[in-house]
């Protein structure tokens, strides 16, 4: 290990360049990012289905983490947009009438089955 010499520091080469003139910028203080993900979530699951994640996520070029976030929250909004669709009643009214217009056409298939079948 080297020692420094009082003679050493004080003989180092000085530049003849003066900095007069220049003024100071204090670097900007970074500001934090806003945490937008606070909680760290452990998933157990299969190796398997552990398998298929990280090769979906390898296709598409993101990473697993990011993958299962998207999966979740489309799985969250697909559930909303259900529950919400079927809480309004003018839904469930066209949505009932639908089915027994449904009910009718089946059953008139089927009547015409089996007349076709005695014939």
């Amino acid at each position: 290990m080297k020692r420094r010499t009082a003679r050493g520091a004080s003989g180092a080469e000085q530049l003849g360049i003066g900095f007069e003139g220049l003024e100071v910028i204090e670097p900007p203080i970074p500001e934090p990012a806003p945490d937008t993900m606070r909680q760290i979530v452990s998933l157990r699951m299969p190796d398997a289905l552990l398998e298929r994640v990280e090769e979906a996520a390898r296709a598409r070029n993101v990473s697993p983490s990011s993958l299962m976030r998207a999966l979740i929250a489309a799985g969250l909004d697909r559930s909303y947009a259900a529950v919400r669709e079927r809480s309004a009643p003018q839904d469930l009214a066209t949505e009932i009438t639908a089915l027994g217009e449904r009910i009718d056409a089946l059953a008139r298939a089927v009547e015409s089955r089996n007349a076709t079948s005695e014939a």
